[in-house]
This record gives structure tokens, C-alpha cells and sequence, in this order.
């Protein structure tokens, strides 16, 4: 497996901090697994740190589209924190850092989504 993560709760924000890559889509099967079933538990303001991962490819993006929209459909947001080298580089070139709330470390990003109502 090329994807580890480790979770974190500051309630009500959970974080996932990624270590690795995601190459395939089994990278993440486990990953989204737990995150939705957080979601389920309204777990819904989400952090992931990226700090520690180093190459996602378009199945992590959309990935990633699944759990925004998912989190912002019930009412919450997801933040992305660390994001540097070549994964910054796809966000940047598809556009997604425009539409992902990004932050520099996971501090800022959880006072950014203990706003949210």
C-alpha cells in the first residue's frame, strides 16, 4: 500500500494527516471507507493535512471532490493544509486550488472551520 494516514479529532473538526502517495485507487479504498463513515457520525468539518503526501493522481482528486462535496452537503467544509512539490502543482494546474479552502497548517485551518455554522 502506498497511502497511510493517521486521524485526529478536535471536536467537532476531524483531521487526517496523509503520508505517501496516491497512485490507484486502492491507495485510498480504506481512507474513504473511514472518512464517510465519520461523515455518517457527523464528522463533517474536515481537515487534510498533505503535508506528507507526494503524488496523488486523478482518482485522489476526485477523491477528494467526493469528500467536499459530501461535507458541504451536510452543512461543513473541507480544508486542505501542507499541500507542496507536485501535489501543489495538480491542484494548481486543474484549477482546484480555487475551489478548495487552503491553508498553511492545520491551526489555521481548524479556526477556519470552528466558523463554520
Amino acid at each position: 500500500m502506498n497511502l497511510s494516514y493517521h486521524i485526529s479529532i478536535q471536536d467537532p473538526v476531524i483531521i487526517y494527516e496523509l503520508t505517501g502517495k496516491i497512485i490507484t485507487e486502492e491507495d485510498f479504498v480504506e481512507l474513504e471507507k473511514t472518512v464517510f463513515d465519520y461523515l455518517n457520525q457527523n464528522y463533517y468539518r474536515i481537515v487534510f493535512d498533505l503535508s506528507k503526501l507526494t503524488h496523488t493522481n486523478s482518482s485522489g482528486i476526485g477523491f477528494f471532490m467526493r469528500t467536499l462535496t459530501k461535507s458541504r452537503i451536510m452543512g461543513g467544509d473541507l480544508i486542505l493544509t501542507g499541500i507542496t512539490g507536485n501535489v501543489e502543482k495538480i491542484f494548481s494546474i486543474s484549477k482546484l486550488d480555487e475551489i478548495y479552502t487552503i491553508c498553511e497548517n492545520q491551526v489555521e485551518a481548524i479556526k477556519s472551520l470552528n466558523k463554520v455554522q
